[in-house]
């Protein structure tokens, strides 16, 4: 729990501040990712409103983990050490609001997934500057953001896709993904929103040793997933090829650089 009080709040809202101030300077858009607190979420929304093309992303373990879980008996704890830390639940409440209101343009993983993770970190001991930080969930993003978003009520369906699939790809430039239209890359989630389930490590894709989600509750997933046309999910399994996937190069002047084409 001490890597939180190592990384309080007034650390992040300082940073976030002194990033948006140089991007003043500097007459250059500025996309900060990893808002975890409320003061940072704020200083971008009121640079943004200011007219500066000041953007945010935040993660999915930012809305459904807080500090607590950090604080969780003997060694557990560390499997849930990212950074910045987890944070108490006003801030997750704060960035739920963010992200409905357009505050904050998308939800993000910042998957981290580390072999061996959970148990290597435990020879290490609990001093939290020797344990690696990282939070596997890419493969839960979806199923989170929809089952505590949508479900909810805290954000649209339409909010939904944005901060999952189209806002991502335009910030970083990639016109080819995030849009179902003519000549985009066929990338199709074929999305089932009435399955219920249980997030279990032995039915993770990760590889590693722990789950930082286990045990929440789901409703809806990915019934199939089709990578440029060509299936390579099905029911939460793999069913494609080594080498299907191409890295994606991504282009520069994305959706942050549209303010100075107005």
């Amino acid at each position: 729990v001490y890597h939180y009080y190592a990384r309080p709040p007034i650390a992040e809202e300082e940073a976030t501040g002194r990033a948006i101030a140089l991007a003043k300077a500097a007459d250059c858009p500025l996309f900060v990712v990893h808002v975890s607190i409320r003061e940072a979420m704020e200083a971008i929304r009121n640079a943004h409103n200011d007219g500066w093309p000041i953007f945010g992303e935040t993660c999915t373990h930012y809305l459904t983990l807080t500090t607590d879980c950090l604080d969780k008996p003997g060694f557990e704890g560390a499997k849930y050490i990212c950074s910045p830390p987890l944070r108490p639940q006003e801030h997750v409440d704060a960035l739920w609001q963010a992200v409905r209101e357009g505050w904050l343009t998308a939800v993000g993983s910042d998957h981290c997934a580390l072999d061996g993770g959970y148990e290597g970190a435990k020879k290490k001991g609990t001093n939290f500057s020797n344990i690696p930080n990282g939070c596997p969930g890419v493969q839960d993003r979806l199923a989170l953001l929809w089952t505590y978003g949508v479900c909810t009520g805290k954000i649209t369906r339409r909010k939904f896709v944005e901060l999952f699939a189209a806002n991502p790809a335009k910030v970083v430039g990639l016109p080819n993904k995030g849009d179902l239209r003519i000549g985009a890359d066929a990338d199709v989630v074929i999305f089932d929103p009435e399955w219920k389930g249980i997030i279990t490590n032995k039915d993770s894709l990760h590889g590693i040793d722990y789950e930082p989600f286990e045990g929440f509750e789901i409703q809806g997933r990915p019934q199939q997933v089709f990578l440029r046309g060509r299936l390579v999910a099905e029911n939460g399994r793999f069913v494609g090829e080594r080498g299907m996937g191409r890295w994606q190069k991504c282009k520069p002047y994305g959706l942050c650089y549209d303010y100075y084409h107005k």
